[in-house]
């Protein structure tokens, strides 16, 4: 599972090696550290004016062992609204090469776009990419983002003028990214049953003791499962289209990320595939 989390001074430890004087700084307007007291320093400096809300950095952090539970940072990223005019914002963010091509930049993206339009209320999130770096640019059109333009001589790289892709999503983008991005919904098989026999709706108990559904995208189904149902061999994996929906949905902050909840019962025509979600020996849940 991608967490993020607010930057901590002791990260700084882990990162330093991946970013001083690497080809991660490239394709980055920094040339990153020139120390690890410095990049210390300036962790430290942020992560109190994250802690204040005047900031917005993020440690991007990895949990992919599921048996032991071992996380570990592999970058930075931050969201960085206009100061007069803070409807508008730009996403950064870097990761260190051991983790290239793993999908960890466009989870990264897509985390913090949700957290740009759910908590700061932005109307529009932007980012700038080199021209020609291609990988970086496939990561936001992934989340929705659109190239707006190209601007050319925008920037000083270690002394060259440097051209800029423009990269754009608005709030009403968003709004049809989400309704496009299958939820999932983790149920017993008598409970699916009784849905499709009892009026066509799921009503979950979480959905009257806490008043909605609780729901996940891909990428947390497994930390999900493996948090709350280990073992248990009685399980239906729900895909929802959010499209089709009834029920309100809202993007809610969970533990170091984002969930869909349905507020309201679940029409089982949104369900667009249900199976048997079974453990392997060992109780762990290791494929959707």
């Amino acid at each position: 599972m991608l967490i993020l989390r607010p930057v901590q001074p002791e990260d700084s430890d882990r990162l330093f090696p991946m970013i001083y004087h690497t080809p991660v700084t490239d394709t980055l307007l920094w040339d990153g550290p020139n120390s690890l007291d410095e990049y210390r320093e300036g962790l430290a400096k942020r992560s109190i004016q994250t802690a204040h809300g005047e900031d917005h950095m993020m440690t991007i952090v990895v949990d992919d062992d599921i048996e032991e539970n071992i996380a570990f940072p592999i970058g930075t990223t931050d969201i960085r609204p206009e100061p007069d005019q803070d409807f508008r914002a730009d996403i950064g963010l870097w990761i260190g090469e051991p983790y290239h091509g793993k999908g960890y930049g466009t989870l990264t993206v897509r985390w913090m776009v949700d957290y740009g339009f759910t908590r700061l209320g932005l109307e529009k999130i932007e980012a700038s990419v080199y021209t020609g770096n291609w990988a970086s640019r496939r990561i936001f059109e992934k989340n929705g983002f659109i190239l707006e333009g190209t601007i050319r001589k925008a920037t000083l790289k270690r002394g060259q003028l440097q051209d800029d892709w423009r990269m754009g999503i608005t709030r009403e983008d968003y709004q049809q990214v989400c309704r496009q991005t299958p939820m999932f919904h983790i149920t017993s098989q008598a409970d699916w049953q009784a849905a499709q026999a009892l009026g066509g709706t799921l009503t979950p108990a979480s959905l009257k003791d806490e008043g909605f559904i609780h729901a996940s995208r891909a990428e947390h189904i497994l930390w999900v499962a493996n948090t709350i149902f280990r073992g248990q061999l009685d399980l239906v994996l729900l895909e929802i289209d959010p499209g089709r929906v009834q029920a309100e949905i809202r993007l809610d902050a969970g533990q170091d990320t984002f969930f869909p909840h349905i507020y309201g019962p679940l029409n089982i025509d949104a369900v667009a595939a249900a199976r048997a979600f079974v453990p392997d020996a060992d109780g762990f849940f290791r494929r959707l």
